[in-house]
């Protein structure tokens, strides 16, 4: 538009401004009044229904709390959560009177799809509609938030879509609340009952809103789903604005208020919402009007006001196209001036001489074009130098990437960079039948080369390592460092469990050659633990978990070798996992218990001692065999703690003994190698002598002979020290370990038991006949006393007496006994 028409125009404008602002403002303060009005009239209406949908809401939730409380409910859910009761004939009939009471109260209310009631495990055990029980529904989040609050839930799982074979689309809310125990032995929590609803249980209330011809209410959830509309069409959808679906979010962020109102472009059209928030469903009723619908009146003002503008302007225009022209020339040179350097002829200047602003502004634009000149070059000059920086950082980039992918020493894709592209191959492999396979390799005794040689050398040795391992590995295999001396490796389309593990061997089998570590020669073996796809996980963490999992049964079980995962292995570990916990426990819960086996000279026939032996009895675990629960004791450390309160209680009851006036008798305790390492061990020993009060040669500790082989002299000196407190010392399962006899002649031991496994053959087996006979032989020849242990039949008993064996332990004589037991056998003998 040229400068004359836009200067005329301007003429205009300001003679009828005065009337057009005053027309505007009237306009706005009028429309702005009727729509505040309104629109509190919405927030009003939305307060008053959102308080009779919050009553409605109730009335459900009282039904599921009263049907939470029932007996018939408590009883059957207690009985479901037996899996020995079950099918029962007692629990047939309490399933029958759950059922007829759903029914019941599923007839007495219209609006309710099903009553459902899960027990502990989240397995539908009992509904309104039997074709559900039997369901797992541990992903159900309504039950997932009552067993994590304890409190009845509204709506938790969102709006559920039903289509039934009809292809009728219904929706429905949960509301559930906990069936809670009763008795001690309950869990908190035995069970839930939930009520499915549809939502036109609301659909009469709801109708009701109304405000004018285009007011209406709807209710929307936390993520802007739509829960209710006029339009059945819509219910399930999410809307379509942004603002409405955040308005819970902005309540519970602090933002606004539980209720209010305010007005927004939406679908074509602006809108006046009235909202009130529901918390307890996390709801929202949200009442709307159009604001076309809320101004008529304001719109006739409009009118009167457009018809005064078009008069004024009919005279205005006349009068002004004269003025204008002798102010644009001037300025409409300077544009053309202006219009050439913006399309960067940075040399042109401007001509215009007049005495007056416009000649001044001339003359300012001539300056100001030649300071653009200047900068123009150094910027120039500046864009050259970042294109050079810009190629620095994308190649300084590309090394960062790449060290967030892959592992340093080794070149290896680490663990990340593994995840997200086995993840990648197992999404894509979702609806097939393929067969992969997860390696987790540690390698055996890494921390001896490191600790030896060096850690220049350990890591010599993994990267040659994992050279091998790319080697070993197929175009489409993946190879990653885990960490420290851990590798992972993927196979994909594997054509059965047997090629995974002929895969596994081949890769240990390559290991047998030495490593040349810069002159140094290292052999090195490798553990490894094998997970399956998709019969051990469908996830890349749970498959890396179970392999991890079977590379540790691989090390205990012997190391060098390959596991496959079995879900055994994660039972034992759980097991394991629960013993653990049972162990820090034990002692303050009363769980750990002491029995006593005696010991008998086989020539008196009499009673000489006893051997503590520890026992534990869990209320959910039963009786807890030693051979399990010792190696948990010893690998956790607990058997400090466990070991000092047997050797306590063995010392407090002999000393009982001694005190009623029984003859004098040897306890013997068994001590574990953890134990014998603790450098406090001496000082506790002697520390429960003086508490308990018992004679010093009344208490023998028996200690296993790979205990002491590991420092003969360390051994040595340790024994002696007891021997100094008066203890006796007794070397326990001879002829298992090491049994070398140089020790035997070194170390300070009162006595020597042989093990059970020789004991088990010697009437029937020569060689273990003669093997208890040098034993016996060579312990009386240092003076050291001999005990059979485990003898359980009168041939064996007969063949240690010819061998002149001193004493004998086992089930022949007496199982082991409790304290009050041993008590009665004592005062019999």
């Amino acid at each position: 538009m040229s400068i004359k028409n836009t200067f005329r125009k301007t003429l205009i404008l300001f003679s009828i401004v005065p009337i057009i602002i005053v027309s505007v403002v009237a306009y706005y303060f009028i429309t702005r009044k009727l729509i505040s009005v309104t629109t509190d009239n919405l927030q009003q209406l939305a307060e008053t229904n959102s308080n009779g949908l919050d009553a409605l809401i109730e009335t459900q939730r009282t039904e599921v709390d009263l049907l939470s409380i029932q007996n018939e409910l408590y009883h059957f859910t207690s009985l479901s959560n037996t899996s020995s009761l079950i099918n029962t004939s007692f629990f047939m009939d309490a399933y029958k009177d759950a059922y007829d009471l759903l029914q019941q109260r599923n007839k007495l209310n219209p609006s309710c799809e099903r009553i459902t009631v899960y027990n502990a495990g989240k397995e539908v055990v009992a509904c309104s509609k039997e074709e559900y029980v039997g369901l797992d529904a541990s992903d159900n989040l309504t039950l997932y938030y009552i067993g994590a609050t304890g409190r009845t839930a509204y709506g938790v799982s969102g709006l559920i879509k039903h289509v039934d074979k009809n292809n009728k689309i219904d929706y429905y809310i949960e509301i559930g609340s906990p069936i809670l125990g009763k008795s001690s032995d309950d869990l908190p929590i035995i069970g839930y009952v939930v009520n499915t609803i549809s939502i036109s249980y609301f659909d009469d209330f709801l109708k009701s809103i109304e405000m004018g011809d285009t007011g209406f209410g709807q209710i929307l959830d936390k993520g802007g789903k739509i829960i209710y509309h006029p339009n059945s069409d819509l219910i399930g959808k999410d809307v379509n604005s942004e603002k409405l679906s955040n308005i819970i979010n902005n309540y519970y962020s602090g933002t606004i208020s539980k209720s209010g109102a305010f007005n927004l472009y939406h679908n074509g059209s602006e809108k006046g919402y009235g909202y009130s928030v529901i918390p307890k469903l996390n709801w929202v009723l949200v009442v709307q009007q159009d604001v076309s619908e809320m101004i008529d009146l304001a719109n006739i003002i409009i009118y009167v006001l457009a018809l005064t503008m078009i008069v004024l302007m009919i005279v205005v225009i006349a009068v002004s196209s004269s003025i204008s022209k002798a102010f644009t020339d001037p300025i409409i040179e300077l544009k053309d001036v202006m219009m050439a350097a913006a399309e960067g002829n940075l040399e042109i200047q401007s001509n215009i001489r007049l005495k007056n602003e416009l000649g001044e502004l001339s003359r300012i634009f001539n300056k100001m074009i030649h300071i653009i000149r200047g900068n123009y070059n150094d910027l120039s000059a500046m864009h050259e130098e970042l294109l050079t920086n810009e190629e620095e950082l994308r190649v300084n980039y590309e090394h960062i990437e790449y060290l967030a992918y892959h592992d340093v020493l080794t070149k290896l894709p680490n663990k990340m960079s593994f995840i997200e592209k086995v993840s990648k191959i197992l999404d894509a492999s979702a609806e097939t039948e393929q067969i992969h396979a997860i390696y987790f390799v540690d390698l055996d005794n890494f921390k001896t080369i490191n600790d030896t040689l060096g850690h220049d050398y350990g890591d010599q040795l993994l990267e040659q390592t994992a050279e091998q391992l790319i080697n070993l590995a197929g175009p489409n295999d993946i190879v990653a460092r885990a960490g420290g001396d851990e590798f992972l490796l993927f196979r994909k389309n594997l054509q059965s469990r047997e090629d995974a593990g002929d895969f596994a061997a081949k890769v240990i089998s390559s290991f047998k050659d030495p490593f040349n570590l810069n002159g140094e020669i290292a052999h090195i073996s490798m553990s490894m633990g094998i997970a399956l796809y998709p019969n051990n996980g469908v996830h890349i963490n749970a498959l890396i978990k179970n392999a991890d999992i079977a590379m540790y049964r691989s090390k205990d079980t012997g190391k060098n070798k390959f596991t496959m995962f079995c879900r055994n292995m994660e039972e034992e570990l759980s097991r394991n996992a629960q013993i653990l916990e049972i162990l820090r426990s034990a002692i303050s819960s009363k769980e750990v218990y002491v029995k006593y086996q005696p010991q008998y000279n086989i020539s008196t026939n009499t009673i000489t001692g006893f051997e503590a032996l520890m026992r534990i009895n869990n209320s959910k675990l039963g009786n807890i065999s030693p051979a399990e629960f010792i190696p948990i004791a010893e690998e956790s450390g607990l058997i400090i703690g466990l070991g000092e309160w047997i050797l306590r209680e063995a010392c407090t009851f002999n000393k009982s003994l001694l005190d009623q006036g029984f003859t004098p008798c040897i306890v013997s305790v068994n001590i574990s190698t953890v134990q014998i390492n603790h450098p406090d061990f001496v000082s506790m020993v002697d520390s429960v002598l003086k508490e308990t009060n018992l004679p010093p040669q009344y208490l023998e500790l028996e200690i296993t002979e790979s205990t002491l082989v590991s420092s003969l002299i360390d051994a040595t000196i340790l024994l002696s020290n007891l021997q100094n407190l008066g203890v006796h010392v007794s070397l326990d399962d001879f002829g298992t370990g090491y049994s070398s006899l140089n020790y035997l002649t070194t170390i300070p031991i009162n006595t020597l038991k042989i093990d059970k496994s020789f004991v088990d053959n010697i009437s029937k087996n020569d060689k273990d006949a003669c093997i208890a006979d040098a034993i016996i032989q060579l312990a009386h020849s240092i003076q050291v006393d001999v005990i059979a242990e485990g003898v359980e039949h009168e041939e064996q008993l007969i063949v240690l007496k010819k061998k002149n064996c001193d004493i004998v332990q086992g089930y022949i004589f007496s199982k082991p006994l409790l304290p009050s037991a041993l008590i009665n056998l004592l005062k019999n003998t």
